[in-house]
């Protein structure tokens, strides 16, 4: 292993050792010894230690007391759950955030949209894919409600998106049903919005679903 742009140090290793994990080079479930890792590096261990915080806030690692940590595994029963909870709020808020949008709200939405068409970066278009639905949601003004949204989009459902994303087969779907969803919200079509929402959920699940049976079988 070898760091080619040493950067900023912890967030280079960071990128590095996350690119790893993206592609399949460190599997889920494979443990990260801190020293292997500093000497493959040629760094010490303290920029190494920061970088797996930053992992593990990212969900990418789970980190074990007085032991190695650990790539996480993507277990499809949790992102399904995670799938479920998002399925069970997003529609809701939605309904509460129609009436809510201005005209700059609006604008904003439609921008991200815009950045994720032309976006080519897999890891951006996932971040792309969150601040849509989160910008979308947020005039409702459901401080609690938009903080469990929030959470779903952490560590291994980011992770489960990604893996969707790399294999390219699903490439515009997620973006079109984006369009559809906003152009009800700026027509302040409640209903249409809720069902196109549900429905966009509902694929977004079976599409993370089919991709992961795929990886794992």
């Amino acid at each position: 292993m070898q760091l080619v742009h040493y950067g900023d140090g912890p967030k280079a290793i960071y990128e590095q050792l996350k690119g790893q994990i993206l592609s399949g080079a460190l599997a889920g479930g494979e443990p990260l010894k801190i020293q292997a890792v500093a000497d493959g590096l040629g760094v010490s261990i303290v920029p190494v230690r920061e970088a797996l915080r930053m992992l593990a806030s990212d969900g990418f690692i789970d980190i074990r007391p007085r032991r190695s940590p650990v790539v996480t595994r993507i277990e499809l029963a949790d992102v399904l759950e995670i799938n479920q909870i998002r399925q069970a709020l997003e529609p809701v808020a939605l309904a509460t955030a129609v009436e809510r949008h201005t005209a700059a709200s609006l604008a904003a939405c439609r921008r991200i949209v815009a950045d994720d068409e032309k976006e080519e970066d897999r890891w951006r278009k996932v971040e792309l894919n969150r601040r849509f639905h989160l910008a979308l949601v947020e005039p409702c003004g459901l401080t609690r409600m938009l903080r469990l949204i929030e959470d779903q989009y952490d560590g291994i459902s980011r992770f489960a998106q990604f893996r969707v994303v790399e294999t390219g087969v699903f490439q515009g779907t997620p973006h079109a049903e984006h369009l559809e969803i906003l152009d009800a919200v700026e027509r302040r079509d409640r209903d249409a919005a809720v069902e196109l929402m549900g429905a966009h959920l509902s694929a977004s699940t079976e599409r993370v679903r089919r991709e992961l049976e795929n990886s794992q079988a």
